[in-house]
């Protein structure tokens, strides 16, 4: 491939919910540029982006893939992403090494929560949108209600730059509202049809509109002469959509591809050049501005696995430039790296690249150690950026090795995983005894179990993990307990006399001793606070950790000869345990705040659900067609609640968490777990 400059660069994401076509979309727009002989086609495993087993096995995309065309002399990078949520994670590092994004929606099913989800993620990355009405050609399709949809889910400036013909329910083509051209079914040149020269016209008035509020002297012009010439429109359009005041809607079908050359074109025209990207964020000093001559600065937003050579490492090039073979250091690992196996990439083909500049993507090989999210640049010209953020897991499993022996490799794998994708978090939670994983669904974490499986060769299950719940007191109570015991030799003899008490929520832990008179020498408070410590870790309720206790030390006795540490630690640690049962002991349960995202027809179910989880609907909110509903959810209700919404809203739906705070089980739902603790205690 020839080397381009910055200006000739542009990199587009494509976004939407699952199902929508994206895939197919990519696969016809890089056949319509040329990037490709053949049109890829998902259902028969040929696309050039779903190009992985999983995703072909699947007909899903389960990460980004990058594909390469060249149209108009220009490079344009195409990103294609996952609808599903459960890997939106790789959507947000596509979007942020993209110049725009090209958002689907379907012309039947048209705005749907996925829809909405990757639009707000597009806001927050501040970039441009175009957006994309898909399979125009279906039956029942509504282009109509769909460009009202998105006005009113999005904003309210989307124009029809490409809008279709409809003769009854026969797709008949699509109009360029632009050039005034217009195409057939077959992608062929046809006359505007009748029947769409008042749409035309209405349109095309609309986007002037639009352009003359991008400039003032665009506006002096449009009030002059009521209209604006081609060049006008042209500048008008670029600079609305570069400073998001205009989203340009497009239409079409990737089979046959039909509008993917309008598409590529306004692509070229419309988009921004990596030059006039906005300077990346640092955590402290000046902003990273596109600078060709600047000192080099990257960011790796995907990791990917290959087979033949190992780990690539995507990059997207935000300052300066490489050529040849160059070290650069990664700030986040303090380690140096050598930049010198770098590709261009068609899906899973690559090709070597001998040089890198501003605004380009490149896969690099044979990086030491960095990964998503890391930074490498120029050791003369160091800079921090605000790193990428990605969304917070809300699924969590137990999981374990199913062949003994396998753990360590287990660890390396989930470890090396978790490097590829910030979505994906292990963590060995000593406090419940299990490693669990944390993921974006179910989905996601079968997936990466079968990752796992194909890199490291360890087969690894996963099971309903223990909740950290933590046990406390409600009143104060007291009493003593005499370690006494005689074997021949010397005896252990330990006696103490204690107080426990609740202190306020989040005080934690606090020892006294008010012994007087020497019956417990000085030197054993020590081990009876010892043993009031240990005995916190594993409460009487559910084993699990005692807080916000107050244990006081009042009296006891000693023996000259019996006594010693031991027996004062096992004796207050026996002593500090019958006084927990006497004390109103009750259970702790970690609650999480969840956002749920549904269409309105789902909103009833949903809650009820909630409700039968015990959960506490905190608030609701609309934002178009869709109601976000607040709720707080106990911990220990929420396993496999990814599944559940997605079959109760027919995968219309989806869901954010948190942790919140912790607070009393239910007398009922804490008498089932004793019981099933002291089952598992005898």
């Amino acid at each position: 491939m020839k080397n381009y400059s910055s200006e000739k660069l542009r990199t587009v994401s494509v976004l939407g919910h699952g199902s929508v076509g994206k895939t197919s979309f990519c696969d016809a727009l890089l056949f319509t540029g040329g990037g490709c002989e053949r049109l890829g086609n998902v259902d028969d495993g040929t696309s050039v982006f779903d190009y992985t087993s999983e995703s072909r096995e699947k007909k899903h995309s389960f990460g980004s893939s990058l594909a390469t065309l060249d149209w108009k002399d220009c490079k344009i990078n195409i990103l294609d992403t996952p609808g599903l949520a459960d890997f939106h994670g790789e959507t947000i590092g596509a979007i942020s090494a993209s110049d725009m994004a090209i958002l689907l929606v379907d012309s039947k099913d048209g705005v749907e929560v996925g829809s909405f989800k990757t639009w707000s993620f597009t806001k927050k990355a501040d970039i441009p949108v175009f957006i994309y009405v898909s399979r125009v050609d279906r039956e029942n399709s509504d282009f109509a209600r769909v460009l009202e949809q998105t006005r009113e889910m999005f904003n309210k400036h989307v124009v029809p730059v490409v809008f279709p013909v409809i003769n009854g329910e026969s797709f008949v083509g699509l109009v360029n509202v632009i050039t005034g051209k217009a195409v057939d079914a077959a992608g062929k040149d046809i006359p505007v049809p009748d029947s769409a020269k008042d749409s035309l016209e209405d349109y095309k008035m609309q986007l002037i509109e639009e352009a003359a509020e991008a400039d003032e002297g665009l506006m002096e012009t449009f009030f002059a002469n009521e209209t604006l010439t081609e060049t006008e429109l042209k500048k008008g359009i670029k600079l609305a959509v570069k400073n998001r005041g205009l989203f340009p809607l497009y239409c079409g079908t990737s089979i046959p591809p039909v509008g993917q050359k309008f598409v590529l074109d306004s692509i070229v025209e419309y988009a921004p050049s990596p030059l006039e990207a906005k300077p990346a964020a640092v955590i402290d000093g000046d902003p990273v501005s596109p600078d060709p001559q600047g000192g080099f600065v990257a960011r790796a937003f995907s990791t990917k696995h290959d087979k033949h050579v190992g780990d690539m490492v995507y990059l997207k090039i935000l300052r300066g430039s490489v050529n040849g073979s160059q070290e650069a250091i990664n700030i986040a690992r303090h380690q140096t790296e050598r930049l010198g196996n770098y590709y261009y990439m068609n899906g899973s083909a690559r090709e070597d690249a001998d040089k890198m500049v501003v605004g380009d993507v490149i896969a690099v090989a044979k990086l030491k150690g960095t990964i998503t999210n890391d930074v490498l640049c120029d050791k003369s010209k160091q800079v921090k950026l605000v790193p990428i953020s990605f969304p917070n897991p809300v699924y969590r499993a137990a999981i374990t090795a199913k062949k003994r022996g396998d753990e360590d490799k287990m660890g390396a794998g989930l470890h090396k995983l978790g490097a590829m994708d910030p979505t994906f978090i292990t963590r060995n939670e000593g406090n419940i005894g299990q490693t669990t994983v944390n993921g974006m669904g179910e989905l996601h974490l079968m997936t990466m179990l079968a990752r796992l499986k194909e890199m490291s060769g360890v087969e690894a299950e996963l099971f309903k993990p223990r909740i950290a719940y933590q046990e406390t007191i409600t009143k104060k109570a007291n009493g003593a307990y005499k370690h006494k015991k005689q074997s021949g030799g010397r005896g252990q003899y330990g006696h103490v006399l204690m107080r426990i008490e609740p202190t306020p929520r989040g005080e934690g832990y606090v020892f006294a001793s008010e012994v007087s008179g020497g019956n417990v020498p000085t030197k054993f408070i020590p081990a009876v606070e010892k043993g009031v410590i240990e005995a916190m870790h594993k409460g009487p309720l559910s084993g699990s950790e005692v807080i916000d206790v107050k244990a006081v030390v009042t009296d006891g006795s000693s023996h000259a000869v019996d006594s010693s540490d031991m027996a004062f630690k096992l004796a207050s640690s026996k002593c500090f345990q019958n006084l927990m049962m006497e004390a109103g002991p009750i259970l702790l349960e970690p609650i999480m705040t969840i956002e749920i995202t549904v269409p309105d027809d789902y909103m009833g179910d949903v809650m009820g659900d909630v409700n039968s989880r015990r959960g506490k609907i905190q608030g609701m909110e609309s934002q178009g067609g869709f109601q976000v509903i607040k709720a707080a959810v106990p911990q220990a209700e929420l396993y496999q609640y990814t599944s559940s919404l997605r079959s109760l809203t027919q995968a219309r739906g989806s869901f954010t968490q948190s942790f919140s705070h912790y607070e009393a089980t239910p007398r009922e739902v804490q008498k089932k777990i004793m019981d099933d603790y002291q089952k598992d205690e005898d």
